[in-house]
């Protein structure tokens, strides 16, 4: 969804909002209470009326870019590591989120939000993931789960603040054992147990392998799709409304859309 079909669906919104508080005062008797309801309904379509016949177009307008004409170079190995990551997230996104869904051999269910997942083959379907560990040397709940069961959900959600919250909850360290589901709100569905009810999508894989990086703690696991999970009949043609990260530590629609810092990774390294 473009910048202006945003603003004509909240204007819409507020309008159907003010019309039923409208009806609301009218079976109560107050009907001389509604006229500041008409008149901020009346501002709206005026609002709407120019978004759709240009008027307003400076308004959404696209953002302007910068070029190298100035440009200096900064040496990576010279920033400390917080810049060197708020470089890299800064300027290699927008990035793909998903909140994946693992469990481990006795059955306990584990969340845990993504932004290193790509996709680097179609034939066959393959994903490439990274996999942190914390300050004892110990990775993720995931991939310990990926390595026993050999199975994920990788779900894309819905560009709501609600969907940011819950990523941001399933971001929280907890202690093993303890499941990310209980805090989240998040429901699963009856068709999987892995799989998240309120997703947009979501990429069913198999965990093949991993494998070290060079001259790094993290891990590089290789997925293997083994089904797509969608209400969609057919192939979005422009993709799909799906938070992303942009930015540091800011999940968002678009680049040029509404964002939300999320911060409960910070309490401690989350190990799942």
């Amino acid at each position: 969804m473009d910048r202006k079909a945003i603003v004509l669906d909240y204007l819409r919104k507020c309008n159907a909002y003010a019309e039923k508080s409208i009806a609301r005062k009218r079976d109560r008797g107050e009907v001389e209470q509604t006229s500041s309801w008409e008149s901020y309904i009346e501002f709206n379509n005026h609002a709407i009326e120019e978004i759709q016949n240009g008027t307003l177009n400076s308004w959404f307008s696209p953002m302007p870019t910068s070029n190298m004409e100035h440009a200096k170079r900064t040496d990576v190995d010279s920033i400390e590591h917080a810049q060197r990551a708020g470089w890299l997230s800064g300027l290699l996104s927008p990035r793909p989120l998903v909140l994946a869904s693992t469990q481990d051999e006795k059955g306990n269910k584990n969340l845990a939000p993504y932004t290193s997942v790509m996709a680097v083959s179609t034939g066959p379907p393959l994903l490439i993931a990274s996999f942190s560990c914390n300050r004892e040397g110990r990775y993720r709940d995931t991939l310990h789960n990926l390595r026993t069961t050999k199975r994920a959900i990788l779900h894309l959600m819905p560009s709501t603040l609600e969907a940011v919250k819950a990523i941001d909850e399933t971001a929280a360290p907890l202690p093993q054992g303890e499941s990310e589901w209980n805090l989240s709100g998040l429901t699963e569905s009856p068709h999987d147990p892995l799989l998240i009810n309120e997703a947009v999508a979501a990429l069913e894989v198999e965990y093949l392998e991993d494998r070290p990086l060079p001259d790094a703690v993290a891990r590089l696991a290789v997925l293997r799709v083994t089904g797509i999970w969608t209400s969609e009949s057919s192939i979005p043609p422009h993709g799909l409304d799906v938070l992303c990260q942009h930015g540091h530590d800011r999940l968002s629609p678009s680049p040029d859309g509404w964002g939300e810092k999320v911060f409960k990774h910070y309490a401690g390294r989350k190990l799942s």
